[in-house]
């Protein structure tokens, strides 16, 4: 899940509940996207989706407000299931929304920060 909004929005936040609940980080603060790969028949090949990584010269830790930075493993370049704008809902139970990443039609998640947010990111990434 690529987690987008404004500073102060809560990404670090929803990230770290994802994380303690058994998500992985890919990387904090600077994804680079590309077209890539999906692996369909779980033979290894690869083919569509869009990937989201580390940059290059990444470092391997999450900002974590007022408890300063702090080390994490982070997994390699992961298939993108989709992108989470946290913001007000704009109803209860939204019409389905994409945003185009790299050529591909993404999932766009609208949703502002609360406590329950990680959990039910969780449960929806399963469907995926």
């Amino acid at each position: 899940m690529l987690i987008t909004g404004p500073s102060g929005s809560g990404k670090s936040g929803v990230a770290a509940q994802m994380i303690a609940l058994g998500a992985d980080l890919v990387t904090d603060d600077l994804t680079v996207l590309s077209p890539g790969m999906r692996d369909r028949d779980g033979d290894g090949s690869l083919a569509g989706g869009v990937i989201a990584e580390m940059p290059a010269r990444g470092v391997a830790a999450m900002e974590l407000r007022g408890l300063g930075i702090v080390p994490m493993t982070v997994a390699g370049p992961t298939s993108l299931a989709g992108v989470l704008l946290l913001e007000p809902m704009q109803s209860r139970l939204p019409e389905p929304e994409t945003v185009l990443l790299c050529g591909v039609q993404m999932p766009l998640l609208r949703h502002p920060a609360t406590a329950d947010l990680a959990a039910k990111l969780i449960l929806w990434l399963k469907t995926r």
